[in-house]
């Protein structure tokens, strides 16, 4: 995926299941960590090693959990952050969200191509639901309509996140009738 494609992806999908800018802001932002990583390590052999050993989710999902398993699963809140009274677990917390937009990265990615599962060395899992666009930095046509399904359910998640069962399905319920 491009990197557009990832940002607005990983900020929507957080936004919905949290319903946290924050959390959102800070997923965004290490989304395009695992790409990156690989300009500073790998340099101009880069394509080399593209999705290969950056793109292997274990240790990024092992310090995502080590962090939010730190702080009880909190969603970071920019009061604690700004007060200072508990900041020490929101920082956490954003550390740990800024880890979960590098797993979702990686799967994002596997959404496109093949990324490492077990073996870092070896890209051997990943399903081509769709395909990128030869140029560099273009977004294909699958990876638009992927980006805004993601965006579509987060707005649907965001807003009705405080619904429960029995008023969402009342909410149906209304509008069926009213068509």
């Amino acid at each position: 995926m491009t990197g557009k494609g990832h940002r607005l992806s990983t900020f929507s999908i957080v936004l919905g299941a949290t319903g946290s800018p924050l959390a959102a802001t800070l997923s965004l932002l290490g989304s395009t960590f695992p790409d990156s990583s690989e300009y500073l390590i790998f340099g101009k052999r880069r394509n080399r090693y593209h999705r290969r050993y950056t793109h292997w989710f274990i240790p990024w999902a092992a310090l995502a959990y080590t962090c939010f398993k730190r702080v009880g699963w909190i969603v970071p809140r920019l009061s604690a952050l700004v007060d200072g009274r508990g900041a020490h677990y929101d920082i956490w917390a954003c550390v740990g969200f800024w880890f979960m937009g590098c797993v979702l990265h990686i799967v994002e990615d596997a959404w496109c191509g093949t990324v490492p599962f077990l073996r870092p060395w070896k890209r051997d899992i990943g399903i081509h639901v769709f395909h990128m666009s030869k140029k560099i930095g273009e977004m294909s046509r699958g990876e638009k309509n992927f980006v805004h399904c993601c965006v579509l359910i987060a707005i649907f998640s965001f807003c009705f996140r405080f619904l429960t069962v029995e008023k969402f399905l009342s909410f149906f319920k209304i509008l069926w009738s009213n068509l």
